[in-house]
């Protein structure tokens, strides 16, 4: 609709204006024509009444029909007729017939035209007038002047000078043809006219909306050209600055956006953000796999994400106080501890935000911790109190003779020894566990280093009456890059486990060989074996499946965990097998390409 466009609404109203200024113009002009016309009219047949009156007032008597004429005369050359009174005779013009019905009594009675005759005042009168034209009555428009005269011989009457108002009227028409002409030319102009402006005015408008349109769905590269230097011009250089501006505002939120996403999505704490109806807006991996483990615990379908209710109550209360709160949530046996903060829109709270933390390896390892120095303060302690209780049976002369003094004394020093290698190998698994340590990797022949690690443990097993057998054949005379006084420190834990497991007349075998170019490493024993409650914590600090822990065959309980820290430091892995009652078997794999130097 032309309404709807800034070009119609302009054209139109241009056009509205002008042809209302042109109406009212019009109708002036009108009225201005029309009364200058009967004004000089009225000025002309008082020229002609004047006239008549001079020409009486000279006239003698025997030229009155010569003088009448001369009126004739006159008033034919203006289209008029006149009337002339004196004293009680009446004389009119050639036209009678028009002038039908105009006698003595009617400008005698007339109160307007009779001022002429009676007062010696020119009197002028227009309207409409009952005449009688071929025997039939009619109103005509008529415009009479009446001049007082004086004749020649001292006697007054008066002329009355009559024209019809169409008369006046025919030169009225010609020039309301020429104003219609000009009033239509101007409107027909100006249509033109406004519709040029409206089209130079609006045409960068629309081409300013269409790209105002395009810069709304996202695309920011458009540019209005600058065509004028008035306003519209101004406004399209405003509206390219505005759009550079919004581009580069843009791009900027869109990088922080990505930014700020690419956080959420790799941040080890989950994000939850929820609106005031406890529905969830926005999430991060660990925070849907909170939301979906808590559905699945609950027995809800976990493929909807449903805010978890302690989350919901957790929402319930910082609405209402408006701070910051914290509650810990166990899911599925993981410990959760969850801070949630309001978010405000201006005054009023619109929701809030959740950061969820994992704290089960926390507080695991705050449990870790608790038992390292429990297991610490134990294996300490029986040391130290031997130590003591058989230095102040020395002192104190308990001992009655030199031998046991002798025996006291070396329980001493194999306590004082025990202490320092529990002492040690709390050092050496700090630094492995912190990575302080470097790996002193060689290339090293196998069959040597196994047969140089086997040897070291022949007087044990044959004081235990045990066989030790090593199947290293299939290594014999190849070569591997590893740290040997490392693995060593392994095998060492491994066979020294086995031995001290394993009954008499029992076998304890070393086995190595090769498969996909990892070495693989076997140490087997027939002893009483390990319960399969106990397996999964072999590695740990401190443990230790004899529970019997006599001071003869107890270790520290670190050296399984130095091992294991000491093969992944090789890139390999270890594992145990094991039957109660039937024997164990340690296996572990090193390899050339994954270790790492530390």
């Amino acid at each position: 609709m032309i309404w709807r466009s800034i070009i119609g609404k302009l054209w139109a109203t241009i056009i509205a204006i002008v042809t209302i200024v042109l109406l009212f113009l019009t109708l002036f002009l009108l009225q201005f024509f029309e009364n200058s016309n009967i004004q000089q009219a009225d000025q002309q047949m008082e020229k002609i009444g004047v006239k008549a009156g001079l020409l009486l007032e000279h006239a003698k008597g025997s030229n009155v029909e010569d003088t009448l004429l001369s009126i004739s005369d006159i008033a034919d050359v203006y289209d008029a007729d006149y009337v002339l009174i004196v004293n009680d005779q009446v004389w009119s013009g050639p036209k009678k017939s028009a002038m039908a019905g105009l006698n003595r009594r009617f400008f005698e009675t007339d109160a307007t035209l009779r001022q002429a005759l009676t007062n010696n005042r020119t009197a002028n009168k227009i309207g409409n007038f009952k005449m009688t034209t071929n025997h039939v009555k009619k109103n005509q428009r008529l415009l009479i002047v009446g001049v007082p005269v004086r004749t020649s011989s001292g006697e007054h009457g008066a002329v009355y000078v009559i024209q019809p108002v169409q008369i006046a009227q025919n030169a009225l028409d010609q020039s309301k043809k020429l104003i219609y002409l000009c009033a239509g030319l101007s409107i027909l102009l100006t249509t033109f006219f406004a519709f040029f402006l409206s089209t130079r005015i609006g045409s960068p408008l629309r081409r300013m909306r269409k790209a105002a349109l395009q810069v709304a769905l996202g695309n920011f590269d458009i540019t209005v050209p600058v065509i004028t230097r008035d306003e519209v011009g101004d406004l399209a250089v405003a509206f390219n600055n505005m759009r550079e501006k919004l581009k580069a505002n843009m791009t900027a939120l869109n990088q922080e956006k990505e930014q700020l996403a690419g956080i959420l999505q790799n941040m080890a704490d989950g994000v939850l953000l929820i609106d005031t109806k406890a529905k969830i807006v926005a999430s991060n991996p660990p925070a849907e796999h909170f939301v979906y483990s808590w559905n699945y615990e609950h027995d809800h379908d976990p493929a909807q994400i449903q805010t978890p209710d302690d989350l919901r109550d957790l929402l319930l209360e910082v609405s209402e106080d408006g701070v910051q709160k914290m509650r810990e949530i166990s899911v599925q046996g993981r410990i959760w501890v969850v801070i949630m903060k309001p978010l405000y829109d201006q005054n009023k709270i619109r929701g809030a935000v959740a950061v969820l933390r994992d704290m089960t390896e926390e507080r695991h390892n705050d449990q870790m911790i608790k038992s390292f120095v429990a297991n610490v303060s134990h294996e300490l302690r029986t040391p130290i109190s031997m130590m003591q209780g058989y230095s102040e049976a020395i002192i104190d002369d308990i001992a009655e003779s030199a031998q046991e003094k002798k025996d006291m004394a070396q329980i001493i020093l194999d306590e004082s020894q025990r202490m320092g290698r529990l002492v040690n190998e709390l050092l050496d698994l700090a630094k492995l566990e912190t990575g302080h340590f470097q790996l002193d990797r060689r290339n090293i022949e196998l069959g040597d280093f196994f047969r140089h690690v086997v040897t070291k443990f022949s007087n044990l097993v044959n004081d235990a009456g045990i066989r030790l057998q090593a199947n290293i054949d299939l290594v014999d005379g190849k070569t591997f890059l590893l740290d040997p006084d490392r693995v060593e420190q392994v095998m060492t834990n491994l066979i020294d486990n086995a031995i001290r497991h394993t009954r008499k007349d029992g076998v304890v075998a070393v086995e190595a060989r090769f498969e996909d170019e990892l070495l693989h490493i076997f140490v087997r024993d027939s002893g009483v074996g390990i319960a399969q409650e106990d397996i999964p914590f072999v590695f740990e600090r401190f443990y230790k499946a004899d529970k019997a822990r006599t001071r003869g065959k107890a270790g520290t309980g670190l050296g399984l965990a130095i091992a294991k820290h000491i093969v992944e430091a090789h890139g390999g892995e270890i594992s145990v097998n094991s039957i109660k009652g039937e024997g164990t078997t340690f296996q572990f794999t090193l390899s050339q390409d994954k270790a790492s130097d530390r």
